[in-house]
């Protein structure tokens, strides 16, 4: 197996809480070279590890209502897994432990469109009963801009190109990006500058987990005891990279990623020994088939 630099993981958290984040400065704070962030970073993407996008507001997608789904199933996976894929509504769909192989968070349009997604779900040929959450509010999400009920914001033609191509390379220079949108290298700065205040893009470094070889990422439901504002905060306290205020089985859902399987067991037993918190359940995202939030060329107009 091929040597990865030590300090690798600290290199890419960096890249995955800001995208476009300097090279020069996440060297300084780690006491390393640019040089050697520069490697890191090209070793991931090369090998896949990372990849550079942006994520666009749900408001700007004219995204409603969000939920989450756990699929039983008679049958291999794979027919459903890929029907799964395929839908636009989904934003995430891995293949997951337990006697629910496969979830996915769907994110979609004013009604009716929830029902009428969750019935093509349900209908998909394999699927034997379909657990379902509405997510109340969405409190964390490290690649994802979150709801802020701003739908007046406008995007212009200028930030529309800006926004497509980041898509493609989270990283693009000013100059790329001001060619792609025909401004001068100032503008296009200006307005990513815009788009990223007003919290309608985000610019993240999102890991590749398909194949991923590493420690698996941990989806928790939580039940809380008491106020929920109290268990949000505790939770919160852990650093989750997903966290939502659910309707459903659980009033919490959850997922923790961490450097080791003793650190995703230490997670939970952390949460159950929190007094906010009267049960967990947990499943592992074994393998991870699509991570996906806000896709540039489905802007609202």
């Amino acid at each position: 197996m091929e040597h990865r630099d030590p300090i690798a993981p600290q290199v890419l958290k960096a890249l995955r809480e800001n995208g476009r984040a300097s090279y020069t400065r996440i060297a300084e704070s780690l006491g390393i070279t640019r040089k050697r962030v520069t490697q890191i970073v090209q070793r991931a993407v090369e090998h896949e590890e990372i990849a550079f996008t942006v994520s666009v507001s749900p408001d700007l997608l004219a995204l409603q209502r969000f939920g989450y789904v756990q699929l039983r199933l008679d049958g291999p996976a794979a027919p459903v897994r890929d029907a799964l894929v395929a839908m636009p509504e989904t934003t995430f769909v891995a293949d997951i432990s337990g006697d629910a192989p496969l979830d996915a968070e769907i994110r979609v349009r004013a009604d009716p469109h929830l029902q009428q997604t969750l019935d093509r779900i349900r209908g998909l040929p394999g699927v034997r009963e379909m657990q379902t959450h509405l997510y109340e509010s969405i409190e964390i999400n490290l690649y994802s801009p979150l709801r802020t009920d701003r739908a007046g914001f406008r995007l212009d033609a200028v930030d529309r190109a800006i926004v497509r191509h980041l898509q493609l390379d989270g990283r693009a220079s000013f100059l790329d990006l001001a060619e792609a949108a025909g401004v001068s290298p100032s503008g296009a700065r200006l307005h990513l500058r815009r788009l990223v205040q007003h919290n309608a893009v985000k610019v993240v470094g999102i890991p590749v987990r398909r194949n991923a070889p590493g420690v698996p990422t941990l989806g928790v439901g939580i039940q809380v005891r008491g106020e929920l504002q109290a268990a949000l905060e505790r939770v919160r306290s852990l650093e989750p990279e997903f966290l939502a205020v659910t309707i459903g089985a659980h009033e919490l859902i959850a997922t923790f990623s961490a450097d080791s399987v003793e650190q995703l067991l230490d997670l939970s037993d952390q949460l159950r020994a929190s007094p906010e918190i009267t049960a967990i359940r947990t499943w592992t995202n074994l393998r991870i088939v699509k991570e996906e939030y806000g896709r540039g060329d489905r802007l609202a107009e």
